[in-house]
């Protein structure tokens, strides 16, 4: 299950980055090319982390019920 904490604690910075890179696009300055490459870069990267820890929770849950009908 560290697997799982590993991801989570890596999505929750990831997520504050993206905010804080999301006020600095929607603010009424204007954001740069590679500021808004790197937006949609970390929506991205946050979208796949949120994949890989289901992935993960489907595999703990399914492990855990394979162990418990062998017993």
């Amino acid at each position: 299950m560290i697997y799982r904490e590993v991801l989570a604690k890596r999505l929750e910075r990831k997520r504050q980055q993206l905010v804080e890179l999301e006020r600095l696009v929607n603010s009424e300055e204007v954001a740069s090319s590679v500021e808004k490459r790197k937006f949609i870069e970390l929506k991205a990267i946050v979208n796949e982390l949120e994949n890989c820890l289901d992935m993960a929770d489907s595999m703990f849950k399914f492990n855990n019920n394979d162990s418990e009908k062998k017993e």
